[in-house]
């Protein structure tokens, strides 16, 4: 087991919502199942708001972050996957170590 304690990231999910819909590729952020559930139980707890946003989850424990996208346009899919993941890497992580995770869903394609 690790002695390090969990690291949860200074930047909350409404700033990660800009670095997210600013790489090319992305249409905008599409909650899934997954993250509205964990928005809404952190809500009614009334736990760490900054965490929560629909489409964008950062878990208080681990500073894992959990991102749900639309994806559109001529980039090939995995390319615009890898870049919302060094993206929100970079915002909020040490890129040396890979921490955060970074969990990206791609919840739906668009045609151009």
């Amino acid at each position: 087991m690790s002695t390090e304690p969990a690291r949860t990231p200074a930047t909350g999910a409404a700033a990660l919502i800009d670095v997210v819909t600013a790489v090319p590729g992305v249409v905008g952020l599409e909650p899934g199942i997954a993250t509205t559930l964990r928005t809404l139980d952190a809500r009614l707890r009334r736990s760490t708001p900054s965490a929560a946003r629909y489409g964008l989850v950062i878990d208080p424990g681990t500073g894992d972050v959990i991102v749900e996208i639309s994806v559109g346009g001529p980039l090939p899919v995995r390319s615009v996957v890898e870049e919302v993941q060094r993206a929100v890497q970079l915002a909020v992580g040490d890129p040396a170590t890979g921490r955060p995770e970074v969990l990206v869903r791609v919840q739906s394609l668009s045609t151009p």
